[in-house]
């Protein structure tokens, strides 16, 4: 009996350390995209970029909470990223052999931001790819219904 469950326990600690899995993303394109929101957004330090199995994240730290207009910065060299050449054949690629190999589906790219330096994101955007082909973005604080976001490109 105790042998049954032992197994059992490590069975579930196997299977939740797969669910919890992440893969670190760097690429040749990710490295420009980091460029890119330094020079945009001053003092802000480059974004850690991880995949999960159904997102990729774009983690940004924060000592104080960003205004709506450097929010909204971040959130457009994002969605201009996103939409590049380089980001399908490197970081989609690169996603894709870690996770959802046959059915290829894309992941929600998550750009989850922490302003209080626990660790912890405080609120996020997140860009989830529609059947029409685009891309759509929406805001969520963890705690209300998310709000679709436009961006006035």
């Amino acid at each position: 009996m105790k042998k049954t469950g032992m197994t059992l326990l490590l069975a579930g600690i196997a299977l939740l350390g797969g669910c919890t899995s992440h893969t670190k993303l760097d690429s040749p394109s990710l490295e420009a995209y980091r460029d890119q929101v330094s020079k945009a957004v001053p003092g802000i330090s480059p974004p850690k970029a991880v995949a999960q199995p159904t997102r990729i994240l774009f983690r940004y730290s924060f000592d104080t909470a960003p205004n709506t207009t450097v929010q909204q910065s971040i959130i457009k060299l994002t969605d201009a990223y996103i939409h590049t050449e380089p980001f399908q054949t490197e970081v989609l690629e690169s996603y894709f052999k870690s996770y959802s190999k046959k059915d290829r589906i894309l992941p929600d790219i998550a750009v989850p931001m922490d302003t209080d330096g626990d660790g912890e994101a405080n609120f996020e955007y997140y860009a989830s790819h529609e059947q029409d082909g685009n891309w759509s973005w929406w805001y969520s604080d963890y705690k209300n219904m998310h709000t679709k976001v436009e961006l006035n490109k």
